[in-house]
């Protein structure tokens, strides 16, 4: 008897239990290394560590950034009680490794920088390990697709529609009009494409959620592919963002190991295959129609619309291009109802990315525009400052 896709989820996450038990009653040591704490040396200090570990009473992983990239390099050390002891800034000629090993005094979370936060899309950034798809799987991952695959294609879009969910790219172009029209066409093929490129000089913001939290990405592009009608995913990824190409890369493989990807995905009828396309890198790839030039081997420039990519973008076949930020939306919006995602603003519930003559520079999800004032007067080492919604 063939299993429901919540019987063949459930039996992944027993699976993977099994493969992860060697850490059971472990101390959990997290080191969040990033594209923005690398700068930092973060990564020498995971092979300090690493090489110094008592592997029978600790495990060592790498999760993303939570986004308070000041306090780089930082490491929590997650204790049997469930205490977490931070060192932030960590300098291991002031601090020794034996005592990050022995010590158990919890420390207190940085409630200043997260409480005017409302997070979606960081949502346990910088918690989960990203190589390790059970994490994700524990914290309500890949649930979303589940109820997805037990409704029509159109109901959806209309939860999407209903949610006001524009793009996340930049242009807020409502995302479903792009879905109906790509959904709305005949063809024997159609391509969902992820704008990953990103880039605009200083931004990172698509790469912190690639290197932090790479499955709910996955998630939400099966999502759309499902509701449009699409059975290949790429995604596009600017060439100088190697560790998101890394993480995203071991999240796909995971992801077809547990068949979340491939053919009769969860048991059910869905067959939907996913790829990477490394870009040259540059600004203007970011236009989706020069996006789409690259991919092909065509010089990078725009293209004439109409015909716009949703008629024929991709080897003249109905293409639907989102961004990465946008389709992380997806699993919230599904899960929670288009109602509670529409509390946290419609417009600007996005990532902003903090920086020019700050302290401390940081990324941080807000809830709207209005929001930014408070932010400001609530963060001391914020002035002259520079946003980027």
């Amino acid at each position: 008897m063939n299993k429901s896709p919540a019987e063949s989820l459930n039996k992944i996450k027993t699976l993977n239990k099994e493969i992860y038990r060697k850490n059971n009653g472990k101390t959990r040591i997290s080191i969040q290394l990033g594209q923005c704490s690398i700068s930092v040396d973060t990564n020498y200090l995971f092979e300090s560590i690493s090489k110094s570990l008592p592997s029978k009473s600790h495990y060592l992983v790498t999760t993303g950034c939570d986004g308070a990239c000041y306090k780089s390099p930082l490491l929590n050390t997650k204790h049997s009680s469930g205490a977490i002891t931070e060192y932030k800034k960590l300098d291991l000629s002031k601090t020794s490794i034996n005592e990050i090993f022995s010590t158990s005094n919890p420390t207190p979370s940085d409630e200043k920088f997260f409480k005017l936060q409302n997070r979606v899309v960081l949502d346990k950034c910088g918690e989960i390990d990203p190589y390790n798809i059970l994490e994700y799987l524990e914290i309500g991952g890949y649930q979303a697709l589940i109820k997805t695959l037990s409704t029509n294609t159109q109901s959806i879009i209309d939860l999407i529609e209903k949610s006001e969910l524009t793009g996340r790219g930049g242009a807020y172009f409502p995302v479903a009009i792009k879905w109906n029209s790509v959904k709305k066409i005949k063809s024997r093929k159609k391509f969902l494409v992820i704008n990953a490129e990103e880039g605009e000089p200083g931004i990172f913001k698509d790469r912190h959620i690639m290197e932090g939290i790479p499955h709910r990405i996955i998630e939400g592009a099966i999502i759309a592919s499902y509701a449009t009608g699409v059975e290949e995913i790429l995604l596009y990824i600017n060439a100088e963002a190697n560790l998101s190409y890394k993480r995203m890369n071991y999240a796909i493989e995971e992801a077809y190991r547990n068949n979340i990807l491939g053919e009769n995905i969860l048991g059910s009828a869905l067959n939907i295959e996913m790829k990477i396309i490394r870009g040259a890198g540059g600004y203007v790839c970011g236009e989706e129609t020069t996006l789409l030039n690259t991919v092909e081997g065509y010089r990078r420039e725009p293209r004439l619309k109409p015909p716009f990519p949703t008629e024929s973008g991709l080897w003249e076949n109905p293409t639907l291009i989102n961004n990465v930020e946008t389709l992380s939306n997806v699993p919230y919006i599904i899960n929670n109802g288009p109602e509670v995602f529409k509390k946290n603003g419609i417009i600007a519930l996005d990532n902003m990315l903090w920086g020019g003559s700050v302290l401390n520079p940081k990324d941080k999800e807000t809830k709207t525009i209005a929001e930014t004032a408070k932010i400001i007067n609530a963060d001391e080492s914020v002035y002259n400052t520079m946003l980027t919604i």
